[in-house]
């Protein structure tokens, strides 16, 4: 999906700045009555919908 945004913009660059800025956005900590339902660490890759940004932005920089 990444690659097709990027052809359809016609450079990758704008694609790959806004998945940098995205992945630096620092995710807010789940409320107090939430937290034994978060899932994180690597336990939370297994329900990931998407790769890690950085995975992300080397596979468009290889394009």
């Amino acid at each position: 999906a990444d690659a097709g945004a990027a052809q359809l913009m016609g450079r990758k660059q704008p694609m790959i700045n806004a998945l940098a800025r995205l992945g630096g956005l620092v995710p807010g900590e789940l409320p107090k009555t939430m937290q034994a339902m978060g899932i994180t660490g690597n336990l939370g890759k297994l329900f990931s919908t998407h790769p890690p940004m950085e995975e992300r932005i080397a596979a468009l920089q290889q394009l």
